[in-house]
């Protein structure tokens, strides 16, 4: 079995809440599954190039076998002006680690109400693999590849979050397999999203995953995505 976790965080993996949840996921399909393979992206650390919508157009769509190995036209023009794009687009690396994995775990933060910028980033520059069957008429070019969906917060809507990233990743069209709500795992600490809390959030969820319920959670979701 091999796993990619795409973290898209903007927060440390040490400290990342969602990257904490992961973590503990990885150590539990580790335990199951000795041989297991995992492989670890951080996003914010990659210069991803922003979707340059070039279906929008009409001229240049998604997909398209002219855009160079990766089909995708912002990568291709990043490699073309690099200095237009701020350096050579890095996104290759999560087209590979999807084509490389059985089992792909989406991690984010929840930024005010929503998945990080990081992690819609991500999604946009999918489009070129959503392109290959919806333009090109291809197969879908992830099928099989199982989902999970893993969301950590203080206090907006975690759940709400979670739920819907599943959903659009579930609606790219690429061959992903969502496997419905209890795919996606989320943890918040508080409900009132007007409260602050002083210091770091990574304890507590830590004292979470220890608990009888936080472990009862993990179980779970490891045998919904990875069986």
């Amino acid at each position: 079995m091999k796993v990619l976790a795409i973290h898209t965080s903007t927060h440390d993996a040490d400290e990342s809440t969602s990257a904490t949840m992961t973590k503990a996921i990885l150590e539990r399909v580790i335990d199951l599954h000795p041989q297991a393979e995992v492989r670890w992206i951080d996003a914010a650390m990659l210069h991803i190039v922003e979707n340059q919508s070039c279906y929008a157009g009409g001229e240049r769509n998604c997909g398209d076998p002219k855009a160079g190995p990766y089909r995708c036209w912002a990568h291709h023009n990043s490699v073309e002006e690099p200095d237009k794009y701020g350096g050579v687009d890095e996104m290759p690396e999560i087209y590979d680690g999807l084509k490389w994995c059985d089992v792909v775990l989406f991690t984010t933060s929840v930024r005010w109400g929503n998945h990080t910028a990081v992690m819609q980033r991500v999604i946009e520059r999918m489009n070129t693999l959503t392109g290959r069957a919806t333009t090109w008429g291809e197969t879908e070019p992830l099928v099989g590849r199982r989902v999970g969906v893993i969301v950590g917060g203080f206090n907006w809507r975690a759940r709400e979050v979670g739920l819907r990233l599943a959903e659009v990743l579930d609606e790219l069209c690429v061959g992903f397999v969502v496997p419905g709500t209890s795919g996606v795992l989320t943890w918040q600490t508080d409900a009132d999203q007007y409260d602050e809390q002083e210091g770091p959030l990574k304890p507590d969820v830590v004292r979470w995953l220890a608990s009888n319920a936080g472990r009862a959670v993990v179980n779970r979701f490891v045998e919904v995505v990875f069986r």
